[in-house]
């Protein structure tokens, strides 16, 4: 199924209410009311695999929470601690990645729509690709390695100097390719042009978007009324 993403300014509204309430709240173990509405406005934009992805990540933590509170489960290497940082922080994690993830095309035109310098909407654009982009590059150079039989462990272990070289170089020069690309690309699409620039992708706030504002408002202050306001 095709996804239907919801407007840019809908998953700002989103990211500022999650990063609002976590913040503002005194019971941590009640943002999975947050998170929960992080899951349903995934479902809604029809976003599976991201919501797949954070599904299983959110349900290992809430075993390994239930496993610390009711049966005192003690972890040597990932602690407590960082089991109910990880759930506190959750229902950012799931909006942030999902403006993260945003088509490049659509924050480009929110962006321009507000007036944004140019110089701004560039730098925004290459920070939210770069991790994608980077996890493909690195994909495919494993991959070539794996080709040539370069990732078996005694490789790796009788010669790691060797192995981070045939990664590094080609992540290296993959980078100054990229970048030589995006300043090719950015000129032909009129970066410098200082006029008035037009989107494919610019669109308004329907109403489904309108219905999520309210949502997202009216869910941030009910979990505020739940847990308490810390002050």
């Amino acid at each position: 199924m095709q996804r239907t993403d919801a407007a840019i300014s809908v998953k700002l509204w989103a990211l500022v209410c999650t990063i609002m309430g976590i913040s503002l709240t005194s019971n941590m173990v009640l943002t999975c009311v947050l998170a929960m509405c992080g899951f349903t406005f995934l479902a809604v934009q029809r976003n599976f695999r991201l919501l797949r992805g954070f599904g299983v990540f959110y349900l290992i933590l809430a075993i390994l929470l239930c496993l610390i509170r009711f049966y005192g489960l003690h972890m040597m290497v990932f602690s407590e601690f960082h089991v109910l940082m990880f759930w506190n922080l959750s229902p950012v994690f799931i909006v942030g990645w999902d403006l993260i993830t945003t088509p490049p095309g659509e924050l480009a035109a929110f962006l321009s729509y507000i007036h944004t310098p140019t110089p701004i909407i560039l730098g925004v654009l290459v920070m939210f690709r770069f991790f994608p982009t980077m996890r493909a590059e690195l994909k495919c150079v494993w991959q070539s390695m794996r080709n040539r039989g370069l990732t078996s462990p005694s490789q790796l272990l009788c010669h790691p100097a060797v192995s981070c070289e045939y990664v590094l170089i080609p992540i290296l020069l993959r980078c100054l390719q990229i970048a030589d690309q995006l300043s090719v690309s950015a000129v032909a699409r009129g970066a410098e042009n200082p006029a008035k620039r037009g989107s494919y992708y610019s669109r308004k706030i329907n109403f489904s978007d309108s219905v999520w504002f309210v949502v997202w408002s009216s869910v941030t202050a009910l979990f505020l009324v739940l847990g308490g306001v810390r002050l």
